[in-house]
């Protein structure tokens, strides 16, 4: 699932990959290794350099150091156009013309697969036919975006990424402003991805009890660094967790989920259990 560097014709990997912002280093020396068909969550505290590792897997920030591959290849020698066949980038806030239609944003993710001239053809309307019902927004084709909930509107553009047929979705934080119900539908919608279409998902998230539940592979970065990486129930360590977040915790199984449940101790009850 891992490895310390990536193996020859990995799916989507890195190797050594340093990077930062001026004189800031964000990012030291992480290779990793993601497999197609795969759930990899990417977890840490606010600031560690999530996000950006995020961006340099979908080739939209460089490394100073080290390189991102797909299939062996190195990103930086794909085309933009190519680039955007293969993999699809979803950021925790997204800027679009409301004022559009569910349908006319859905079908946004078929410009990489367009023509010269730009104009859809029946496949990509058909495609976009599908992505919304996979998604469950087909009923709202014809409503404009900017009258959508949360939930609704995050489908809508987790749709134009499915419409983008692409090999790996990335996602930056997408439950982070969803309630519990449509955090559910979101990761449940992810499952769906990468077993019925074989699409790799690796998605920034803060919660870790959902990271427990839903990933093959998690990826804990601590100051920049990658401080484990594995399995939930191999990663989900009780003293390295509270030595990454600096805070107490109880870490246990969920009897009900049957995977790791992890809880803040609040001050009250740390002090009196000290």
């Amino acid at each position: 699932m891992t490895t310390n560097c990536a193996t020859p014709c990995s799916p989507l990997s890195t190797c050594g990959l340093s990077t930062g912002y001026g004189d800031h280093e964000v990012l030291t020396d992480i290779s990793l290794s993601i497999k197609r068909g795969s759930f990899f969550i990417i977890a840490g505290p606010n600031g560690t350099g999530k996000t950006t590792l995020l961006k340099c897997l979908a080739g939209l920030a460089r490394p100073r150091k080290g390189e991102v591959s797909m299939d062996d290849t190195p990103l930086s020698r794909l085309s933009r156009r190519e680039l955007a066949r293969r993999i699809a980038f979803l950021p925790q806030s997204v800027e679009s013309a409301f004022t559009l239609t569910v349908r006319e944003v859905v079908l946004m993710g078929r410009a990489p697969h367009l023509g010269m001239l730009g104009f859809h053809k029946e496949e990509d309307l058909a495609l976009a036919e599908e992505a919304m019902a996979f998604t469950d927004v087909l009923h709202l084709a014809d409503r404009s975006v900017d009258a959508l909930s949360g939930g609704e509107k995050q489908r809508v553009f987790i749709s134009r990424a499915v419409c983008q047929q692409p090999e790996f979705i990335l996602l930056d934080e997408p439950t982070s402003a969803l309630d519990l119900a449509h955090q559910v539908r979101i990761m449940d919608l992810m499952e769906r991805l990468k077993h019925e279409r074989g699409t790799g998902v690796v998605m920034v998230s803060h919660d870790l009890n959902l990271a427990a539940m839903y990933a093959d592979a998690l990826c804990l970065i601590h100051r920049g660094a990658v401080a484990a990486l594995g399995t939930p129930a191999e990663v989900l360590e009780k003293n390295r967790l509270e030595t990454v977040y600096g805070c107490r915790l109880f870490v246990e199984e969920s009897r009900v989920a049957g995977t790791l449940r992890i809880t803040p101790v609040p001050a009250r009850v740390a002090a009196s259990t000290a």
